[in-house]
């Protein structure tokens, strides 16, 4: 920063001027341009013909340019917009944003909201007449795009007054949070590895009552409402059921992968959210059999890990992301005791290998980061032989394929 502008920032600090911030210059429609055109043309005239209808005429066109800068420029003036929408979402599924706008005194015409929600499909509310006495609300319908936890502060609005003439914009507050989970597939079965018998299959299971009550959980799917503990739900603002002792079911353990060097040949990312889906799937066919599932990633150098039941598994898998600096087994070694089974979900087949390698009972999720890569090879088949040499049931994802149809094949 040079001395003049030090001196000019000192002098006239930004914070000054308030309004000058938020300040829009308008924007001319084609129509606007042809009337200034025209109305520079009729003066030309007027001063050569000295004619006075020609002033007449040439002074309304000037006054229809002020009316409708001025109308348009105090339309946004004075707004208050509330937006309502659903706290969560599937991705692909529909969702319904209602913006209310709210005017301290006066009518406004022509209001048009321009919301770009992250993780949203851009959509637009259009308001003819706002007035104050009864407050306007429009809807507009949009598409969940892609997972996350999305936040938005402000939408823009735009003003074309009552000639439509001129276009003023500004960002309004219209603050809105929204989770948009992963798709999942729905499994017949799943089975854990490491267990034989009746206890390897993850299937729904049917309820059962008349044993002792061991505590209490979330409510799963099957669940009769007979079992709800009205308590414990109120307190938590989610459904809550009795869990007996017989449902005390040992947890699944499911590793993510979240270490961005296995997913480089993917510049889209679009692999690692495949995995998120298949994980997902797993995560809904072990929860809907009864048991809990345990899910483990890493953020940075610190291991995220949480045993829940679905709802409480469909929030941590929104938020997963590849921020991992720990390998899959330094994870693993933080977050449970030695020899638990482990399902695998990477992109790197050495991970699973290194895991049954060590006698760990693992089964592995292996999307081929490859196939998503611009040119859409399929990357080294060799890992997957490895892996099918060790007796590892694996699943392999890959770009085109349906996230169920690859996920079938752990249930052989």
């Amino acid at each position: 920063m040079n001395d003049m502008e030090r001196i000019r920032r000192s002098r006239f600090p930004v914070s000054a001027f308030p309004r000058f911030r938020q300040f829009n210059l308008p924007v001319l429609t084609g129509d606007a341009v042809a009337v200034a055109v025209l109305a520079a043309l009729l003066l030309f005239i007027a001063v050569n013909l000295q004619a006075g209808w020609v002033y007449a005429v040439d002074a309304l066109l000037i006054g229809l340019l002020a009316v409708a800068s001025l109308s348009a420029g105090l339309g946004i003036r004075g707004l208050t917009v509330e937006r309502t929408m659903p706290h969560e979402a599937f991705e692909g599924d529909a969702v319904p944003v209602t913006f209310r706008i709210l005017l301290r005194r006066g009518r406004r015409y022509f209001i048009t909201l321009h919301d770009a929600f992250p993780g949203l499909r851009p959509g637009t509310a259009r308001f003819p007449v706002c007035d104050a006495r009864s407050p306007a609300a429009q809807s507009y319908q949009t598409v969940a795009l892609r997972r996350g936890v999305f936040t938005a502060q402000t939408v823009e609005a735009h003003s074309s007054g009552l000639a439509g003439l001129f276009i003023f914009r500004r960002r309004v507050r219209a603050p809105g949070a929204l989770t948009v989970f992963p798709r999942y597939a729905v499994l017949e079965e799943f089975r854990v590895p490491g267990r034989t018998g009746p206890d390897a299959a993850s299937v729904p299971r049917p309820d059962r009552a008349g044993l002792e009550v061991a505590g209490v959980r979330e409510f799963r799917d099957g669940d009769s409402l007979r079992h709800v503990h009205w308590r414990s739900t109120a307190r938590r603002g989610t459904l809550v059921v009795r869990e007996f002792e017989h449902e005390a079911a040992e947890a699944v353990a499911l590793l993510i992968d979240t270490r961005i060097e296995p997913y480089g040949a993917d510049p889209s990312g679009l692999a690692f959210e495949d995995l998120v889906r298949a994980a997902a799937s797993i995560a809904h066919a072990v929860t809907r059999s009864g048991r809990p599932v345990q899910l483990i990633g890493a953020r940075g150098t610190q291991v995220s890990t949480t045993e829940a039941g679905w709802s409480q598994a469909l929030h941590w898998l929104a938020r997963v992301q590849l921020h991992g600096a720990l390998s899959p087994l330094e994870v693993y070694r933080s977050a449970v005791a030695p020899g638990t089974p482990v399902v695998v979900c990477s992109a790197d087949t050495d991970v699973p290998a290194a895991f049954a390698q060590r006698g760990i009972p693992v089964a592995a999720v292996l999307v081929d980061a490859a196939s998503y890569g611009d040119r859409g090879d399929s990357g080294d088949s060799s890992g997957e032989m490895v892996l099918e040499a060790l007796g590892i049931p694996l699943a392999l994802l890959r770009r085109g394929a349906e996230v169920g149809a690859c996920l079938a094949s752990l249930s052989r």
